[in-house]
């Protein structure tokens, strides 16, 4: 019981500093309300203090500040306003450390676009901090430093007194040697968001598989100007992929409708662009799986030894059999494209891939669901192929 009255009074003269100001201009996003594990990227930060038992959580905001202040209301924690923000990170982090109540022993601080710590993290950053008598507590994962580091109080003042170049991290470099890595078993200390790829990294840490809705999908086919033919082609194969991907669930497979239908809508979505399925994936960066079918639906790429069949199958197959609005067989929709480059070898080449690639999809569909994809069609969706 001492123990833990103890350890609740450590934590009650902790505080964490969460800087959510900047521009996120290499993301082209604004992070802290992108979405991460079924809520914001914002809501992640601050709950991994939440959970650690931290309630003196401090969150400095600037651009679009307004938008953040909803989400910090419900959180209940308090908001710093860095009208300076403009000026860099160092502002901010300034702004938050001169916040700190006088009763305050020690800071975490965290970009919030490094949302992912661990509750045993934490909890090893604060036995070390009440332990010894260095200022500076590092998190280290394979022998890496990541966030966010535990810091003394004693701090304060040079913060708000340091005007050399390189901000925060040159002021923490110049007292190495005040400074302690405790290793921990948390690869998410590491994870950051500066980029669209850096987040899809995160998402796949998280284990969190992105979906937009039907609605959404419709709204982002809408802003990327898709043509009306366009969207009733990916309206067709969309139908198309989720029936086939239904008889397979019926026949023991295991398949994502919702993935299925939101990469069926949206595998088209930059049609008329060169290299359409790579632009459009690209546009696609909050759905990461739903950018990965979209990015190979125009050429796939199979493992002859491999038999098995995942959503990305399924789209791909489905837009070679719907040309325009209209389900049709792959002989029908192939014959007149490979004789129409009979004479360029190298554009024979790559339709001829896609039709064999496709022949293969099929047959193994056919093989599990044991009847042939026509009877899909025509019978549940009214195809004449």
């Amino acid at each position: 019981m001492l123990a833990e009255k103890e350890n609740l009074q450590g934590q009650a003269s902790l505080a964490a500093i969460i800087v959510a100001a900047g521009y996120s201009f290499r993301m082209k996003r604004f992070k802290p309300l992108l979405s991460l594990g079924g809520s914001t990227v914002l809501e992640q930060a601050v709950h991994s203090f939440l959970k650690s038992g931290i309630r003196d959580i401090r969150v400095v905001v600037g651009h679009r500040a307004n938008e953040l202040y909803p989400v910090l209301d419900k959180l209940g924690v308090q908001t710093i306003v860095n009208p300076n923000f403009s000026e860099g990170m160092f502002s901010s982090v300034t702004a938050g450390v001169k916040s700190l109540s006088p009763d305050i022993k020690g800071f975490f601080l965290l970009p919030v676009d490094n949302p992912i710590v661990s509750r045993g993290t934490l909890a090893k950053l604060q036995n070390t901090f009440f332990t010894t008598e260095l200022g500076i507590i590092y998190p280290s994962h394979q022998g890496m430093r990541g966030h966010p580091p535990l810091i003394s109080s004693r701090y304060v003042n040079k913060v708000m007194t340091w005007n050399e170049p390189g901000g925060m991290r040159a002021l923490l470099d110049q007292n190495e040697h005040d400074a302690i890595d405790v290793k921990v078993d948390d690869p998410g200390i590491l994870l950051d968001m500066d980029t669209p790829e850096d987040y899809q990294q995160m998402l796949k840490y998280c284990g969190h598989t992105q979906v937009p809705t039907e609605e959404e999908c419709y709204a982002i086919i809408k802003n990327a100007n898709t043509p009306v033919k366009v969207f009733n082609h990916c309206q067709q194969v969309a139908q198309l992929s989720r029936a086939m991907g239904s008889y397979l669930i019926r026949s023991g497979c295991q398949m994502n409708l919702e993935l299925i239908r939101a990469a069926a809508l949206l595998h088209d979505l930059a049609k008329g662009e060169p290299h359409h399925a790579q632009v459009g994936a690209k546009m696609l960066v909050n759905y990461p799986e739903v950018a990965q079918i979209v990015a190979e639906h125009t050429d796939i790429c199979l493992n002859p030894a491999d038999q098995s069949l995942t959503e990305k199958e399924i789209v791909y197959l489905a837009d070679k059999l719907v040309k325009d609005d209209q389900i049709i067989s792959l002989q029908a929709r192939f014959s007149g494209l490979l004789d129409r480059y009979k004479n360029d070898q190298e554009v024979f080449r790559k339709i001829r891939l896609r039709l064999s690639n496709a022949e293969r999809i099929q047959a193994r569909i056919e093989q599990i669901i044991r009847m042939p994809l026509h009877d899909i069609w025509k019978v549940d969706l009214g195809g004449q192929g």
